[in-house]
């Protein structure tokens, strides 16, 4: 199994704990159901769509952290 690491900021971890205990899953199952809903090819589409998700849009802190 491929492990992502992704860095986001104190607000969005408070939304993503929302949004996984209004569907009654942990935060890491919620993200892996957002990401199995819809594949992605690249690093910069997974950036782009979590941005979306978890701000409809607007610019977030969300980071890529690459791992050597």
């Amino acid at each position: 199994m491929s492990v992502i690491s992704i860095r986001i900021s104190e607000k969005e971890k408070a939304i993503l704990a929302r949004r996984a205990k209004e569907a009654g899953i942990s935060s890491g199952a919620l993200v892996r159901q957002l990401l199995n809903t819809a594949p992605l090819a690249t690093a910069g589409e997974l950036l782009a769509e979590m941005e979306r998700l978890m701000n409809g849009g607007k610019r977030s802190e969300l980071r890529i952290v690459r791992k050597p």
